[in-house]
């Protein structure tokens, strides 16, 4: 009977395994709006295909912070996203891939321990306000520190 009971648990839990598709959807930019704006001669008013300096890793010193920002969060999986996060590390920005975001110190930390440390913290919401915050007395852990080398 205990049996049984373990057997029907199993085949409950094995019917609601989570799906791919559960997880953090991907944020790929779809327009509201795909009209294609003519102008007076009939061409198109703006590029309907990225310029090849897209890609050119120079071009990304240049760009602001929001710039960088939108394109790491906004062209998902890419190499542009790949020299957007490159470019923020050397502007000493640091993901945290626990909260899927952005910090920065804002000042030393207050506290420094072997796996974290303490102390105010700049970080960009890009949920609810696509802006910079600060993050006071903030414990940023280093097992959620990307620490991949770019």
């Amino acid at each position: 009977q205990q049996r049984e009971h373990t057997l029907r648990l199993l085949e409950a839990s094995y019917r609601n395994l989570p799906c791919a598709s559960d997880g953090r959807r991907k944020r790929k930019y779809v327009p509201r709006n795909p009209y294609v704006h003519l102008d007076t001669r009939g061409k198109t008013a703006y590029p309907l295909q990225p310029t090849r300096n897209y890609e050119a890793p120079e071009m990304f010193e240049k760009y602001d912070l929001d710039t960088l920002f939108f394109i790491f969060y906004y062209q998902q999986g890419s190499y542009q996203q790949h020299l957007a996060a490159k470019e923020l590390k050397k502007m000493s920005w640091r993901y945290h891939t626990k909260y899927l975001t952005w910090f920065q110190r804002h000042e030393e930390p207050r506290q420094t321990a072997v796996n974290f440390e303490r102390g105010a913290y700049v970080y960009f919401d890009h949920d609810s306000g696509w802006c910079q915050r600060i993050k006071n007395d903030f414990a940023f852990e280093y097992q959620y520190l990307e620490d991949d080398p770019m």
